[in-house]
């Protein structure tokens, strides 16, 4: 009896994944992808009238992870419900999904501008931010895992990511709120653009709130 109360406790088993979670997710939506390429190549073809839309709906799939995984911890901070705490635990998985989706999406754009040759245009300002914006996708999906948080060290790796997480945000809102007047869906998704601003917002307002409060408490005790 006492060897076994003194034996030390055993950690407790990990949490399993359900098929929607881990490296499963990022499987699922490579396969969804897939399925969209699919169905868009089948019914507008390769030429540009099939590339075009090809090239948005490639962008709108990675929108949707982007969000999921910018919004993960804010949800979670402002309400914690088993949803946001799956979003939070899956959000590397988001990640890596959206780095699949930015693949896909650059290589449309790849192929759109074979076919239009030099009647495609671009402003350099948009290239040099959107070319910034891929390389910081590159630089998030490579450091995505515990050996890279090790070998970058945890202050770093956090600067990195916050950094890059921010910065394809301002792509996306210079993309999406211009275009809000086009359609109900752009509309749509230049207001998830910006509410996804807005709430991590109120959540960083939310942990300073929090952080307040033991010293409020403090300076009335001295009182």
């Amino acid at each position: 009896m006492v060897r076994a109360l003194s034996a030390a406790p055993r950690s407790p088993a990990p949490r399993p994944r359900g098929a929607f979670e881990g490296p499963r997710l990022v499987a699922w939506a490579a396969g969804a992808l897939a399925l969209l390429v699919a169905a868009l190549v089948a019914r507008g073809g390769t030429d540009e009238a099939g590339l075009r839309p090809l090239v948005r709906w490639t962008a709108r799939f990675g929108l949707a992870f982007f969000l999921a995984a910018y919004c993960a911890s804010s949800l979670r901070r402002l309400w914690p419900t088993p949803a946001s705490a799956w979003l939070l635990r899956n959000r590397r998985w988001l990640g890596l999904s959206f780095a699949t989706a930015q693949a896909v999406h650059l290589l449309a754009i790849g192929l759109l501008a074979r076919r239009l040759g030099p009647a495609f245009e671009t402003q350099p300002v948009s290239l040099a931010g959107g070319a910034l914006g891929y390389a910081f996708t590159a630089a998030l999906a490579a450091t995505s895992s515990d050996r890279a948080v090790a070998w970058l060290g945890a202050a770093r790796w956090k600067r990195l990511h916050r950094l890059g997480i921010h910065w394809l945000w301002i792509v996306y809102a210079v993309t999406e709120i211009p275009a809000a007047r086009k359609s109900s869906l752009q509309l749509l998704l230049a207001a998830l653009v910006v509410g996804a601003a807005l709430l991590r917002l109120a959540a960083w307002r939310s942990r300073g709130r929090v952080a307040a409060r033991p010293a409020s408490a403090a300076a009335g005790g001295m009182r």
